[in-house]
């Protein structure tokens, strides 16, 4: 599984002013967004793999086994 997103860069005009205003440095404001962007893009692609798992288990229930009794 490939999570595609768009990373930030250092030299990002926006990057530098969040940082200067953050008080921290280009590279820690980057971490942060990348971060964020790519768990997002991780939980989008994990949530659409997941409906199309329970529509397949709700059009094939034979498909899912019984728990032992």
């Amino acid at each position: 599984m490939t999570v595609q997103y768009t990373k930030a860069v250092e030299t990002d005009v926006a990057v530098v002013e969040l940082a200067r205003v953050m008080n921290a440095t280009p590279k820690e404001v980057v971490a942060v967004i990348n971060q964020q962007r790519y768990r997002t893009a991780y939980n989008k692609l994990n949530m659409e793999r997941m409906k199309v798992a329970r529509r397949i288990m709700r059009e094939h229930p034979e498909l899912v086994k019984e728990g032992a009794k």
